[in-house]
């Protein structure tokens, strides 16, 4: 007996709207295997939930969306399929097919934003082991480097704000009329249009613009960023001191390259360090500032990477001592 049947067969036999044909054939299927049996149960109790919820539901356009892609990655990672199904033109079948590409895990749902942190207001978006491409509501394009977390307000289009915790690229949508702001600890970065990073490790925070402008402020203190030019805020400091950002490292999560042009020795050991959560040290003085040009693939083992710096530089030499990196 084939195993496969598509949801939009099942729906259509349980809201009683399939051919007899089609009825004995999903009949014969479920009869098939105790795991077809519950397949049929489970799609049952999702309909009658959705006709339910499809009424008294007080979530949005955009709290539900947030809330498909976080089921949907939960159960890819359960290698759970789920198939994309046609919507029907009765308004049963429309509440049917958007709970289950929606609201089908909304009970599952409270339960996840629990877990997750989302209060209220916001809405979260975490990367753990790997780094986590997103899209808002309004177009902008995120970044969320690993080990980082970013909320967003759920009138999202009416609000553009967002928190981050950790590290993020920003590739902001466009609306004169909207700035959209990034809050990180006490430092606000607000932008109308443009594409910037911001990190903020150990109460530093660190904003670079790749292109158009931001404007950066804490309590009375302000600057304004173009593209290029970076700052770096530190708990205590007064005043900001503008920055040439003077190489590509930063998006290295983005472009899974690290490419150095002349680029400082001890920068390229603190970003190698933070990618790939090792411990490099430079004991040779000397050399801390050498000049370093040299495209590295991220996907390299840290050996090779090593191996590879070293032929740029005559006098560096690297030795390892257990868990750590020694550049003499």
């Amino acid at each position: 007996m084939k195993q496969h049947m598509s949801e939009d067969l099942l729906i259509k036999y349980l809201l009683g709207e399939g051919s007899n044909d089609e009825a004995l054939k999903v009949e014969a299927w479920a009869a098939a295997s105790s795991a077809n049996t519950r397949k049929l149960e489970e799609i049952k109790t999702i309909l009658e939930t959705s006709n339910r919820l499809a009424q008294v539901s007080p979530m949005d356009e955009t709290e539900a969306w947030e809330r498909f892609k976080s089921k949907r990655d939960t159960t890819r990672n359960e290698k759970v399929r789920i198939t994309p199904m046609r919507v029907y033109a009765n308004w049963l079948k429309i509440a049917a097919v958007m709970f289950l590409l929606t609201a089908g895990g909304w009970m599952a749902s409270y339960l996840y934003s629990s877990k997750s942190g989302e209060s209220a207001g916001w809405i979260t978006l975490r990367a753990k082991s790997e780094v986590r491409v997103d899209t808002l509501p309004d177009g902008s394009i995120l970044h969320i480097n690993k080990n980082s977390t970013l909320t967003y307000s759920r009138n999202f289009k009416s609000k553009r704000t967002v928190k981050l915790t950790g590290e993020a690229f920003f590739n902001v949508k466009h609306n004169d009329a909207l700035p959209f702001t990034a809050q990180v600890e006490d430092v606000n970065v607000r932008d109308v249009g443009t594409a910037f990073n911001i990190k903020s490790r150990q109460h530093n925070t660190e904003v670079i613009v790749e292109s158009g402008t931001v404007k950066v402020s804490r309590d009375k203190d302000a600057v304004q960023l173009n593209a290029q030019q970076m700052v770096n805020i530190k708990a205590g400091d007064k005043g900001f001191s503008v920055k040439r950002n003077s190489d590509e490292l930063y998006n290295y999560y983005m472009s899974n390259t690290f490419v150095a042009n002349k680029t400082p020795l001890w920068r390229l050991i603190d970003v190698l360090n933070e990618a790939y959560g090792t411990d490099i040290r430079i004991e040779n003085s000397a050399l801390r500032n050498a000049p370093i040009t040299i495209t590295i693939r991220l996907q390299d083992s840290l050996n090779s990477i090593l191996n590879l710096i070293s032929l740029t530089t005559p006098d560096l030499h690297v030795q390892k001592a257990g868990g750590t990196y020694i550049i003499k």
